[in-house]
Order: C-alpha cells, then structure tokens, then sequence
C-alpha cells in the first residue's frame, strides 16, 4: 500500500469537488499570462501561447485540465429555389477553421466549452504559416475566455483606422 506524503494529503482533501468550484479557485488566485513577447508592428508586448497556457496550468492543483482541437468545415451544400420553383444545387468549398477549447475538472463530469474562429483570409488557408499563426492566436484567446484571463489588447491597433481631419 502506498503511502502519501503529508503535503499530498492536504491537496487531496483540499481538491475543489466541481468544475464551478475549482475555476473560482483559480479566479481568486488571480492568474495572469506573462506579456513576453513583443509585436514589432505594433511595438507592443503581448502573452504568447506558452505564457497563457503556463498560466491556466497553475489550474492543474485544482484539478483542471484542458484540451484544444482545430476542426474544419469543408464542404457546404447550397439549395437555392428560383422564381419558378426549380431547386438549384451547388457546391461551394469552404475551408472554415475552429479552435474548440474544453476545460474539465477531475471531480466533475461538467465541462465548459468555447469556440473561436480562426480568422484568415480565404487565400492564406493555403498558407501553413499565416494558418499555424492564426490557430495559435485562436487558441490563446479561447483559453484566456474560458479561464477568465485578462486579454492582452494586442488587436486593437490592427482595427482602428485613421481619422482624418477632413471628415
């Protein structure tokens, strides 16, 4: 028989019984992702994968694991009705891209799920690394969502546009 060392022991008495219980646990730990790396574009730092997924595996003594999977949707089946009732078919490729985080708790059979798109234009799906790049920063923010990390605002400089003074 095996025995637990004293410090085991208290974790495991200690161990949140749900899902609810272990994430406001984690909450009040009050987590942060390292902001490591820097956006040369932007001039700005921001919390790379590894820094948020460091973070959310201070969760594990809790009793929280995640997973992450990229799903396609590939092919689309359109019917369309004409004026004269004729059914039209037509095929159209469509190459979206999910990341689909789950967060569990050991304890619980609960889980909590999110799904993020994976934002890319249609001809760099071609491309593996503009692809690679836009699942890693799916990943990071489904993981920041689900563990209620504060998101780093490294987007907002990309979507504001210039006003001018000659409205």
């Amino acid at each position: 028989m095996e025995v637990l060392k004293k410090e085991e022991v208290k974790k495991e008495t200690n161990m949140p019984k749900t899902l609810k219980e272990a994430l406001t646990d984690f909450q009040k730990m009050n987590v942060k992702a390292l902001k490591e790396s820097t956006n040369p574009h932007f001039k700005s730092s921001y919390a790379d994968l590894t820094s948020v997924i460091n973070a959310v595996n201070q969760g594990a003594d809790l009793g929280l694991s995640f997973t992450q999977v990229v799903k396609y949707k590939n092919v689309i089946l359109e019917r369309a009705k004409t004026e004269n009732e004729i059914v039209v078919e037509h095929q159209e490729l469509y190459r979206d891209i999910f990341v689909h985080t789950v967060v569990r708790h050991i304890n619980d059979h609960a889980t909590l799920e999110c799904t993020v798109p994976v934002l890319i234009n249609g001809n760099d799906k071609d491309n593996p690394q503009k692809m690679g790049s836009a699942i890693t920063y799916a990943k990071r923010y489904g993981l920041q969502s689900l563990y209620g990390l504060a998101s780093d605002d490294d987007a907002n400089e990309a979507s504001k546009k210039e006003i001018s003074n000659g409205r």
